[in-house]
């Protein structure tokens, strides 16, 4: 059982809803990370920082090396790249522990999370070189005490995009079939086989429903069709439909979300569940894992929090997960989970209904970034 032993509590810091502070004319921070590149910490991180120089902070970018070349767009972005880092301004390095700059000679910050229940011995001295951490959840804080980081640890939440991501916006349905949802990156953590297998068993093709899986694989080892043919689901299986690799914008995935009825993603763990966030805030029942990054924002108010069996070896071809655990979640449970919101629609709209109101009140990218601003104030003022 995991303690917080490396803690106290002026160390983890968990923030509430942001307050309206001055901007303090002056606040300057170097944001260490990856912009103008297709991957989760790019976008988020580059979400951050706009919102960071909306509220007057003076950004200073140091590029985290990486073979894959990125390209800025934004003029704000393009500016903060201009801009030589000073050695007297904080840094924040957003990106995976192992990629930190430790060599600044200012005040450092190492924000990172990982998905599983232990962290490499890398990423612990990486953490430990730095004057405090953040991570986005309180589960991954203690995550990260556990496995020996003893800096102060921060809970900082990161957020989603409320423009694209909203329960108003337009939709466009597949089919007048109740449709569950899944949005992800094909791969054990996120448990593709338990969810076939559970849809396949919770409904036939009697059953009104429909299920549909936006995934991408970019492992030409992988042949998710191959995948899904081993596991011989039963002919009386109700339908599935596949969105393979293709390229959606956030307003198409914004309009994907809403022409479903039920999103659902029996994942063995996150670092922060960034599509279980945008489902909620776009106003669906979220059927999720209750275990890893997720529960800072996902309960049983806003959702239907799927049990976990017990933790087990994270087996998967990611090195950072060499000798750790995830979730194993229970599919008796996911059965019961999906057939209980389609046997019980309208309930299942008053939770996805909560989970919109809550999202948009406590989760979006304006709240993140000013719980960020907050802590560099209290920093530049200590």
């Amino acid at each position: 059982m995991m303690t917080h032993a490396h803690m106290n509590s002026e160390d983890v810091v968990v923030a509430s809803s942001p307050q309206s502070l001055p901007a303090l004319p002056h606040l300057s921070v170097i944001w260490q990370s990856r912009w103008g590149i297709p991957i989760g910490y790019a976008v988020s991180s580059e979400a951050l920082a706009l919102e960071l120089a909306a509220r007057g902070v003076d950004l200073m970018y140091r590029p985290t090396p990486w073979h894959m070349p990125g390209t800025i767009r934004h003029p704000t972005l393009l500016t903060a790249a201009a801009r030589a880092p000073r050695d007297g301004a904080p840094q924040v390095s957003y990106d995976q522990a192992d990629l930190f700059y430790t060599g600044h000679a200012g005040y450092k910050i190492g924000y990172t999370m990982l998905e599983v229940d232990g962290l490499p011995r890398e990423w612990v001295a990486a953490c430990n070189a730095m004057d405090e951490v953040w991570t986005p959840s309180r589960w991954g804080a203690t995550v990260f005490a556990n496995a020996g980081v003893t800096r102060p640890i921060h809970v900082m939440p990161l957020g989603y995009d409320p423009v694209r991501f909203r329960p108003d916006g337009p939709a466009r349905r597949l089919t007048g079939r109740f449709t569950f949802l899944s949005v992800f990156e094909w791969g054990e953590r996120k448990a593709p086989d338990v969810l076939l297998r559970a849809y396949a068993a919770a409904f036939t093709r009697r059953d009104d429903v429909l299920l549909v899986l936006r995934v991408n694989n970019f492992d030409a080892e992988v042949d998710v069709a191959r995948q899904i043919a081993a596991l011989r689901l039963p002919a009386t299986a109700p339908p599935i439909a596949l969105l393979y690799n293709r390229h959606i914008s956030d307003e198409s995935l914004g309009a994907l979300y809403r022409s479903a009825d039920c999103f659902v993603l029996p994942t063995r763990g996150e670092g922060w569940g960034l599509p279980i966030l945008e489902a909620m805030a776009c106003g669906l029942p979220v059927i999720a894992t209750d275990w890893s990054g997720q529960t800072e924002c996902f309960h049983s108010a806003v959702g239907y929090p799927l049990r976990v069996r017990r933790l087990v070896a994270a087996d998967a071809k990611c090195p950072y997960y060499l000798g750790w655990r995830w979730a194993e979640p229970d599919i008796e449970h996911l059965i019961a989970l999906m057939r209980h919101v389609y046997d019980h629609p309208d309930e299942a709209r008053m939770v996805g209904a909560r989970a919109a109101q809550e999202a948009a009140a406590r989760w979006t990218w304006a709240h993140a970034a000013e719980r960020i601003h907050q802590r560099l104030i209290a920093i530049s003022a200590a």
